[in-house]
């Protein structure tokens, strides 16, 4: 048991209130816990740039399909915001903003 507090204590401490709610609402936990691609995606946007599923792709060498899929998800927890624009071509292009 003293070897899995020593993990515990490399890692850092789960603050207490994040593991009652965690235990209390189980099925909610995927809507703040992000992936190692998402967390990378939202790492590369600037507080305040607005980005597009292609930008993203590029930076992160991702297909644009997967970028997008990423972005609506932080989008739908809460980490980014989407605004709707216009291609040139008569497409709708989303741009995401990070706050």
């Amino acid at each position: 048991m003293i070897k899995n507090m020593d993990n515990l204590a490399q890692s850092g401490l789960i603050d207490p209130n994040l593991v009652r709610a965690a235990r209390a609402v189980p099925h909610q936990v995927g809507l703040v816990k992000l992936s190692k691609t998402q967390l990378r995606v939202l790492q590369s946007i600037r507080c305040g740039e607005e980005v597009t599923a292609g930008d993203i792709a590029e930076r992160c060498e991702l297909s644009s399909a997967w970028a997008s899929s990423l972005l609506r998800r932080l989008t739908e927890k809460g980490y980014l915001s989407r605004i709707t624009g216009k291609q040139d071509t008569g497409g709708i292009e989303f741009q995401y903003l990070k706050r």
